[in-house]
């Protein structure tokens, strides 16, 4: 797993460096490291080497390098001759969709722990990269021993042909501010699966009330992370974090940091309830979910009224025809999209009789 990583040093006396011929690409959850290494000195004895791809703030000058590390592959360098490595392994970039400076680093170290550094390389242009992303207000309100979240979206921008890995929203509650990495410790206390979502689609105006964990002792740090799963499992791929909670939170709490373009606040219908913390552990609830209800149902749409669009519409838009549950919108807009109607069969919840019925009030 990706980590806020910082490694120890950079050597004063390098046994190898990196020449002029290296570089990076990306190939959806992959990414091809390749460069030339030079050797400089006879290398430490039973020495392990890797070559890392990272993702920091801002360009590596030398010292201690604070960033997530994306890549890593390992490297055969031995005194007799250059070493040249060129592989592909998975990529795990950080979550969020800020811009972050990409570094080369050649390392030294043993037992797959690299904490030398011999040399490093930056690259001229940032990377922002595109991954399923929160949007719109994001809240969540504990009441006893359930929570409510809202999530005004969750988007998939990526190209249409791109089907998401299957996604889910995670609640937890952390030891330490979170700041966008796979590796962190903490309580999960809710989730709930979204299933797939195609390119360039969204599911719009979520809300879930779900069975909650007990909450841990003292302060905590309360994140709602976006999951997706890859080939190298659950990773997180955006999130918001809010200020701490807990009997034990300071009265002013320093700002937090979050996900871009995400705008953060308790629900509005009631501040956070805390509920009476319990043995701290970590909890894997059980994933039942309930839709809260709205304080006043809008009414269903009329057979007579104007066709919703399968395509374009949102979830709240396609929850309102008369037959369709806000759950089995949500599996339309996740299965988008759709070159006929009969297409809507693939859709989870949807099934031929149910079809006819909608036919009339449906339209792509």
């Amino acid at each position: 797993m990706p980590a806020q990583n910082i490694v120890p040093n950079t050597v004063a006396t390098s046994a190898a460096h990196i020449e002029p011929c290296h570089g990076y690409a990306f190939d959806g959850d992959l990414v091809r490291l390749y460069a030339q290494i030079a050797v400089d000195a006879v290398p430490v004895a039973n020495a392990e080497w890797a070559v890392q791809l990272w993702a920091c703030a801002t360009p590596f000058a030398g010292g201690e390098l604070h960033g997530t590390k994306i890549a890593e592959v390992r490297a055969a360098v031995a005194a007799e001759a250059p070493a040249w490595l060129d592989a592909t392994t998975t990529a795990l970039p950080p979550a969020g969709a800020g811009e972050h400076a990409m570094v080369l680093v050649l390392a030294s170290g043993d037992d797959g722990h690299f904490a030398a550094i011999h040399d490093y390389a930056n690259y001229p242009h940032a990377e922002r990269f595109v991954l399923p992303r929160l949007g719109g207000t994001v809240g969540y309100r504990i009441d006893g021993g359930s929570v409510t979240l809202e999530v005004g979206s969750v988007a998939n921008p990526r190209p249409a042909d791109n089907l998401s890995g299957s996604l889910a929203l995670e609640f937890w509650a952390l030891a330490a501010p979170y700041a966008g990495a796979d590796a962190f410790a903490g309580s999960k206390l809710a989730g709930v699966d979204l299933g797939t979502l195609a390119g360039g689609c969204a599911l719009d105006g979520l809300t879930f009330t779900l069975s909650c964990a007990g909450q841990p002792d003292g302060v905590w740090y309360p994140v709602l992370m976006l999951r997706e799963w890859t080939a190298a499992g659950w990773v997180t791929r955006d999130y918001t974090a809010f200020a701490p909670s807990g009997a034990a939170a300071p009265l002013a709490a320093a700002p937090v940091a979050q996900a871009p373009a995400v705008e953060t606040a308790p629900l509005a219908e009631a501040p956070v309830i805390e509920a009476p913390a319990a043995a701290p552990a970590v909890v894997e609830p059980a994933p039942a979910v309930k839709p809260a209800k709205a304080k006043a149902r809008k009414a269903k749409a009329a057979a007579s009224g104007p066709a919703v669009s399968v395509n374009t519409s949102t979830v709240t838009a396609l929850a309102e025809v008369k037959g369709i549950s806000k759950t089995v919108a949500a599996a339309i807009v996740a299965a988008r999209p759709y070159a006929s109607l009969d297409d809507l069969l693939r859709a989870k919840g949807v099934g031929a009789k149910l079809l006819e019925k909608l036919r009339a009030q449906l339209t792509l």
